[in-house]
């Protein structure tokens, strides 16, 4: 799956060794490519799929919004090196759900609106009521005919849309700039169908109110970009801890240095090389992994998402036993808040930037009624701690 590209041009893959396994949905597409292999997956099961050093991004995401990926998993000695690699596979995966679901939810929201409503109300025999009834052939003779006009007509909405982003002064810039630049994106993921009721309607005396319901509800739908702006920004803390806990046990266990000497032992680059050999040489890998599988976690038109970070060290043996003892009465993990909240755990690089992400997202995902939780769940005997983020879109 490797190449090269040329100077100039965006690389069109990710550098991101990964394991990719597929749905049953997914291994009926790929049929029988002699890529797909047995490969393990986060649980050491052996299941079907594809083993790279890189893989291409516009393709993953697809699969991911055709339901046909279960699993992308990594295993490296460190994982730092690899943050952008890391925050795009987080991005292709969060957007390619927003993508599954942005035309069912325009949709809806589409069909409940007063202008078309009120369009029904005038034009019984014509009324518009569900997408399945548009008749495919005036779509596509419409698409045929006048893809000057559907050109038109999303770049005067993203004109209207870009002016309203860029004066919501609720908006930081960051949030602002990532509308801003996902929104063509969008709008071209839009359904035809949807652009078919658009021109239907706009050529009635209902234009204005059309376009206004049009900018207002992709505006609204881009609020989830939030989403993946501050998982990945979330994530990332999450595995700047997991791989400084890492390092710190392979170096603590093997003699390198005292434990309270980790971290400048840590800032010369030959001492963090012999700590990656010594990891890869000893099978002591940093797990990541994001999961999603339609068949088993998805109802309806939500999609669930699981990623989880796993490694060895992170606590010592008095925070290990007092986390032990939690985890007798509460199966479901250990939330951030009590983690981080303990005295033994104030030091803790990232521990404040980790608990104001999550705040983020709990505030987001609550106002948008999406499900979400972040968890800790240590495992003593084995000196691992996993961390899962769990959301529902």
């Amino acid at each position: 799956m490797s190449t090269t590209a040329t100077v100039g041009e965006k690389d069109p893959f990710v550098r991101l060794p990964a394991r990719i396994i597929f749905t049953p949905r997914g291994l009926e597409m790929v049929g029988a490519s002699p890529a797909v292999k047995k490969v393990q997956s986060r649980d050491g099961l052996p299941k079907e799929g594809l083993e790279s050093e890189s893989y291409n991004a516009q393709t993953i995401q697809k699969l991911v919004m055709k339901s046909c990926i279960e699993e992308i998993n990594v295993n490296l000695p460190d994982l730092l090196r690899k943050r952008f690699e890391i925050i795009s596979t987080n991005n292709l995966i969060v957007y390619g759900v927003l993508y599954k679901k942005l035309t069912p939810s325009l949709a809806r929201t589409l069909f409940e609106s007063s202008v078309v409503k009120e369009y029904n109300r005038k034009n019984p025999k014509n009324s518009i009521v569900d997408l399945n009834h548009i008749s495919p052939q005036k779509v596509e003779a419409l698409q045929q005919n006048n893809p000057e006009l559907i050109e038109g007509i999303k770049k005067n909405l993203r004109e209207i849309i870009t002016e309203k982003i860029l004066g919501a002064t609720s908006l930081n810039e960051e949030d602002q700039q990532a509308r801003v630049r996902s929104l063509p994106r969008f709008l071209d993921r839009v359904d035809p169908r949807i652009w078919f009721i658009f021109y239907v309607i706009s050529h009635t005396g209902f234009k204005s109110a059309i376009e206004r319901t049009f900018a207002s509800m992709i505006y609204s739908y881009l609020q989830h970009t939030q989403i993946a702006t501050h998982l990945s920004n979330l994530l990332m803390e999450f595995v700047q801890n997991a791989e400084k806990a890492h390092f710190e046990r392979l170096i603590v266990k093997h003699g390198l240095a005292d434990r309270s000497a980790v971290d400048g032992f840590l800032r010369d680059p030959e001492n963090r090389k012999k700590v990656i050999a010594l990891a890869q040489k000893t099978g002591q890998m940093l797990e990541l992994s994001w999961t999603m599988n339609p068949e088993r976690n998805t109802i309806g038109q939500q999609y669930r998402i699981l990623i989880a970070i796993s490694n060895y060290g992170l606590i010592d043996e008095r925070l290990s036993q007092q986390l032990a003892r939690k985890m007798k009465t509460n199966t479901d993990g250990i939330n951030l808040a009590s983690f981080y909240g303990s005295d033994e755990e104030d030091g803790k690089l990232g521990a404040g930037l980790g608990l104001l992400y999550n705040s983020y997202l709990e505030d987001i995902c609550r106002q948008e009624g999406i499900q979400y939780r972040c968890n800790i769940y240590p495992e003593p005997r084995k000196e691992k701690t996993t961390v899962r983020i769990d959301i529902t879109l």
